[in-house]
């Protein structure tokens, strides 16, 4: 009976005496699976490899290429259970997690990747892709703050790619953390400076000056004690102020301070009557 016309897989595990019983060796089972695959077959292939698993192929092995094929016809829950079963069938290895990590965050079940990026990394703590995993499970969600709690994870595991960096600023500008997001901008850029992430984090510094220098801009226009510190020490006084500008930023703010900003309008004279 096929499998693949139903939602929820039935168990795979092949007793003993299938497997001695089959008269069709199970390597011709995979060739015809893979073969049905290539041609769309999908339905078909999963009745060869259910075939294979009876005939004694690796039953671990035979549920995540099931998944795949269970993920090709659109059936994400029936292909998130079979990849659920190969955990069970061993919990030492680690594709069977993987795969429940990348369909369920492709499926939208956000709860189910958390569960198996975290079961990933309590028996591979290191592994960078269940943390990236995890963090993309909280910004669907929507928790900026576990996002960030989890990047920073993944920068002290990997700090020299640029793509953690990156993340990270675009969660802190989330935030309106603008002095943390310019850093991580920065840090994104240094890593690799022709890299995919640094015309993003260029584009976003530039944004992030530009917004600030008119903010500051506007507030010299207002507040005279703040204008004369910002002809003294712009970058300090700017900084008291809580601003935090790039590199780039600073010097353009530098050369603003040098400039003659409009004069402070004058204070209205009251009217005399006689």
């Amino acid at each position: 009976m096929s499998t693949a016309s139903s939602q929820q897989p039935a168990s795979l595990a092949p007793t003993q005496a299938a497997r001695g019983s089959s008269p069709v060796p199970w390597q011709r089972w995979l060739r015809r699976a893979e073969q049905q695959a290539e041609r769309g077959e999908f339905s078909e292939a999963i009745d060869s490899l259910e075939a294979a698993i009876t005939a004694g192929a690796e039953c671990y092995a035979c549920c995540l290429q099931m998944a795949d094929l269970y993920r090709a016809l659109g059936q994400w829950q029936a292909a998130l259970t079979i990849a659920e079963q190969a955990i069970g069938l061993d919990p030492t290895r680690i594709p069977a997690y993987e795969k429940v990590m990348t369909l369920a965050l492709e499926a939208g079940d956000c709860e189910r990747a958390i569960a198996a990026s975290c079961a990933l990394i309590k028996i591979a703590p290191r592994h960078v892709p269940a943390h990236d995993t995890l963090g993309a499970a909280y910004i669907q969600m929507g928790d900026v703050d576990a996002a960030i709690r989890v990047t920073n994870t993944l920068i002290r595991l990997d700090p020299e790619t640029p793509a953690h960096h990156f993340k990270k600023a675009l969660l802190c500008q989330h935030k309106g953390e603008v002095a943390l997001a310019v850093q991580e901008f920065t840090d994104a850029i240094l890593l690799d400076p022709c890299g995919p992430h640094a015309e993003a984090a260029r584009e976003a510094l530039e944004t992030l000056d530009t917004f600030q220098l008119n903010q500051i801009v506007t507030l010299a226009m207002e507040d005279t004690v703040f204008r004369i510190k910002l002809e003294r020490d712009p970058v300090e006084a700017a900084a008291e102020r809580g601003f935090y500008l790039s590199e780039t930023g600073n010097q353009m703010l530098t050369e603003l301070s040098q400039m003659a900003l409009p004069d402070f309008p004058e204070p209205c004279r009251p009217i005399l009557y006689n």
